[in-house]
């Protein structure tokens, strides 16, 4: 079938749509060229340059972290070098092969290092890749001294924190853990690198801000893919700062020694500046494990511990004072002129009180007693009298004063408060008015009161130094490149009259050294002292008798607590210090403990000019 030509009219449509087609394709081509040609012509070399820049990249450094030392730089807290095992997937054809034969080498488990390199699956091949960590010294030379047979494999130094003193000051030091995102987030984009460990708890907590480093940097080249071609210039890092405490290595080992299987605390200061000297609480815990990487089923054994392991019971722990709180009932008593030096109470052995009934330690009783003869004989029925004549209220008055149910405010995380229970407190936790009957305990230190160790030594201070409360603290000296930074004390007056503090003081050295002195287990050869004993119930009498009648013995866990709290020498006190033994029976064995602690201490540490005492009174006439 012939076909029929197209008319010069339809001819002349086709070349006009022809040549709007192709002027509607030439315009984006001619676009296209024009960008190409300024890009590589015209700004040829500015983009040559670009191009290199986006090549360089910056490799953050860590810096070391500070050092913490004691009072006399014996470290505490220092960075070892850490050797760890990578392996670049790329640099070998059979990397089962090669984690087998590191295994059977290096006597290390292989599952955990296949898990590694399951994990960074999608990080790209020739990056190395931690499968192992912290090689001890011998297996880091058989993989140096055999290299060509670990293909891909090599070692790398990272730092450590490393703790030389193992369980000593563990829980004032603290620990290193992994940093998490809400700390990253906190963190300076200097100090990045250098933080991914960074301290959990103590001293390596509080002050992590200056123990950590400025990061420093290395300029590399790198391809496409990431990959280095190059070393350029580097910025050197700057270490962190260290740091001096007012701990006493040998001093705090010393207590532990003496404490020897006991849980509990012990706190030593100096009463006139509030420098914490030693610190324990016992059991304690080893932080390099947490350096190594501690296992999720170790920290819930140590989480669950029924000693509380990872506490540090001279700020967390919360427990009855016992008697170590009379001389601040006698306080309130003296301040309000409710009693004076004369006032005397009779003690029976026991008080009424409507239909409650209570008994001093002594049943028979003391007889007739001022508050220095209260104190010296640590008589219940002479501050259950006194406590019903002041009130609650007053002895939270004064008992504020010395620091009771306050933070103290030292360098450490986690501290309690306590509590010291008023009228106000009874309503606002129970909805219940304060009864009468609920003074005696707390007259005595017992009850609704709770405090911790240092609380009692930081009152025992504002006693020992003639009113002043002076903040205990953990830190001494701050190292810098400009000098040495001095951590400043933090004072306040307690308004309490110089007649009063005399008074207590005088009472504290009867109880040492006095006929009838519950704390004569405290009493030296070497000089005076003044303190305090504590036993506080863990159990009722009434509980303490059927436990007995059921087993014939007590269990060690239903045994009284012992405290002894107190200050030497005498006359110009050098040192304070509380001592808390769990289970302890009764507060005459921490006076003991606690006279060998501070013989310790004023031959050992900080001696006294001469030990030629007077063994006399000094408030006899």
């Amino acid at each position: 079938m012939k076909e029929e030509l197209l008319s010069n009219e339809e001819l002349q449509l086709f070349k006009r749509r022809d040549l709007l087609i192709k002027m509607a394709m030439a315009i984006p081509f001619a676009a296209i060229a024009w960008r190409l040609w300024d890009l590589q012509v015209k700004q040829r070399l500015a983009y040559k340059e670009l191009a290199k820049g986006n090549r360089i990249r910056l490799r953050s450094v860590a810096a070391p972290r500070g050092i913490i030392y004691d009072a006399q730089g014996v470290i505490l807290s220092k960075n070892i070098p850490s050797f760890n095992l990578m392996l670049v997937r790329e640099d070998t054809e059979d990397i089962q092969g090669v984690l087998r034969k590191l295994s059977e080498t290096l006597k290390i488990p292989l599952v955990p290092m296949k898990k590694a390199l399951v994990s960074k699956r999608r990080v790209a091949k020739y990056a190395p890749i931690l499968i192992h960590k912290d090689l001890t010294w011998y297996q880091m030379a058989l993989v140096s001294a055999y290299e060509e047979e670990f293909a891909g494999v090599s070692i790398e130094v990272s730092p450590r924190r490393f703790y030389p003193q193992l369980e000593t000051c563990a829980h004032v030091i603290g620990y290193m853990n992994q940093i998490n995102k809400a700390q990253i987030k906190k963190l300076p984009v200097n100090k990045l690198m250098s933080a991914r460990i960074i301290g959990q708890d103590g001293m390596e907590r509080i002050y992590n801000d200056i123990l950590i480093g400025s990061d420093g940097g290395q300029q590399v080249e790198v391809d496409s893919t990431g990959r280095v071609i190059k070393q350029m210039k580097s910025i050197d890092p700057k270490p962190g700062l260290d740091i001096q405490l007012n701990l006493d290595s040998r001093l705090q080992k010393k207590i532990e020694s003496l404490m020897g299987d006991y849980t509990g605390s012990a706190i030593l200061t100096d009463p006139r500046t509030g420098a914490v000297k030693a610190m324990v609480s016992l059991p304690s815990y080893d932080p390099n494990m947490f350096s190594l990487g501690i296992s999720s089923s170790k920290w819930k054994e140590l989480i669950n511990d029924p000693d509380h392991i990872l506490n540090n019971k001279s700020i967390q722990g919360l427990y009855s004072p016992g008697s170590t709180f009379k001389m601040a009932v006698a306080a309130a008593g003296l301040e309000e002129g409710v009693i004076d030096a004369t006032t005397e109470h009779v003690c029976e052995g026991v008080y009424r009180v409507g239909k409650t009934r209570v008994h001093c330690w002594k049943r028979s009783g003391h007889g007739s007693l001022n508050v220095v003869g209260a104190i010296e004989n640590s008589c219940n029925i002479f501050f259950y009298k006194l406590g019903m004549e002041i009130g609650v209220d007053k002895i939270h008055e004064y008992g504020t004063r010395f620091g009771f149910g306050l933070e103290t405010g030292v360098d450490l995380l986690h501290e309690k408060s306590g509590l010291l229970p008023d009228k106000a407190w009874k309503k606002r936790r129970f909805n219940e008015p304060w009864y009468p009957g609920e003074t005696l305990p707390v007259s005595i230190g017992q009850g609704y009161l709770s405090v911790t160790p240092l609380q009692l030594v930081s009152y025992i201070n504002i006693i020992a130094n003639g009113g002043t409360s002076v903040q205990p603290r953990i830190a001494s000296k701050i190292y810098q490149d400009a000098g040495t930074e001095t951590v400043e004390e933090t004072r306040r007056t307690t308004g309490f009259k110089p007649e009063t503090l005399e008074l207590l003081r005088h009472a504290m050295y009867r109880n040492v050294h006095g006929p009838h002195g519950t704390g004569k287990r405290a009493r030296s050869a070497l000089f005076q002292s003044a303190g305090k004993t504590g036993t506080t119930q863990v159990v009722s009498h009434k509980t303490r008798a059927k436990l007995q009648a059921e087993n014939g013995e007590m269990e060690k866990r239903f045994l009284n607590h012992a405290w002894y709290v107190g200050f030497a020498p005498y006359k110009e006190p050098k040192i304070s210090g509380v001592l808390l033994l769990e289970n302890g029976k009764a507060g005459t064995y921490a006076a003991g403990l606690m006279k060998q602690i501070m013989e310790f201490y004023l031959t050992e540490i900080d001696p006294l000019p001469s030990l030629t005492l007077q063994p006399d009174d000094p408030h006899a006439s």
